[in-house]
Order: structure tokens, then sequence, then C-alpha cells
């Protein structure tokens, strides 16, 4: 009886030993199943944002002098240019830090650029933020879809700058006005 118990516990450490690396098969296997339907990681590069296809305005020298001053809009332009390099941490955030930064950003514009028209221009800026980071929160999200949020926040952006641009170039002409 002896020599059967050792034949017996052989085999059935036999047995189990193939059964865990069955399991541990099977779990490998599902766990990279789950990272490729559920890719929290977005690959886009800085390639794929200068195939996008846009108008890009920059701050005028008399802009730039105006906004020098107004740190979230200056924060902010530093994380548009992270996101022309495929950097979208930011705007992956969370959602009460993104409004806590436009709510700041909106307090802190200076009274020169706190006109209606600029305004505006934020709120279409804050509404595209919040768009892309609704799109980073999908699971499974496609590039193109992602990118064309993307292009959207760049071109907020760009409408921005391009009426803070305007309103000072307005005010810096002298119109004379006939008698």
């Amino acid at each position: 009886m002896s020599k059967s118990k050792p034949k017996y516990l052989s085999v059935f450490i036999s047995i189990l030993l193939v059964l865990i690396l069955s399991c541990n098969k099977i779990a490998q296997s599902n766990e990279k199943a789950l990272q490729e339907v559920n890719p929290k990681e977005f690959k886009v590069s800085s390639n794929d944002i200068n195939q996008i296809k846009f108008t890009e305005y920059v701050l005028s020298d008399l802009t730039e002098k105006y906004t020098i001053d107004w740190l979230k809009f200056q924060s902010l332009q530093e994380e548009i240019n992270l996101l022309k390099k495929g950097d979208i941490s930011f705007f992956s955030d969370d959602k009460t830090i993104l409004k806590w930064f436009i709510t700041d950003l909106k307090i802190e514009i200076p009274e020169t650029l706190n006109i209606p028209a600029i305004l505006v221009r934020l709120s279409v800026l804050e509404v595209s933020i919040f768009k892309l980071k609704s799109v980073t929160d999908l699971n499974n999200v496609e590039k193109e879809f992602l990118l064309n949020a993307i292009k959207e926040v760049l071109v907020a952006n760009s409408n921005v700058i391009l009426q803070m641009n305007k309103k000072f170039e307005k005010d810096s002409q002298q119109i004379e006005k006939p008698n």
C-alpha cells in the first residue's frame, strides 16, 4: 500500500500543476484581452496632431503684453502646446480640477479683455475642453473621434487668441471722426 500512495500523490501533484499552469495562462490571456478592449492609454502622437488642418493664430505683441500676467491663460497655452505634442493628460484629468481651472481662467481675465466677444470664445473653449475630457473618459474610443475632439480644442483656443488680437488691433487704430 505504501507504494500506491506515492503513485497517486505524484499523479495528483501533476494534475494540480497542469491546472495551475492552465489557470495562469487563461488569466494572462483574459488580462490581455481586457487591455485590448479597454485601452485607457490614448496613443496620439504629435505627428497625428500635426495632420489636423486648422488656422492657428498666435498672440500679437500687443496682446502678449496684456496677457503676460494672466497666469491661468499662460498655463492653458502651455497645456495646449503639450496637447500639440500628443500629451492629453491635462485634458483627461479629473473633471473637478478642469472646472476649477476654467473658473479661475475666467475670474483672472484682465479687465481690458473682459468683453463679451472674448468671454463667448472662452465659453466655446470651455465646452470643447469638457468634450475632450468626455472623449478621454470613453472606453475603446476611436482615434479619429479623439483627434476630432482635440481639433475642436485647438480651433477654440485659436479663436480666443484671434478675438483678443482683434480687440487690441481695433483699440490701437486712430480713427478720426469727421466734423
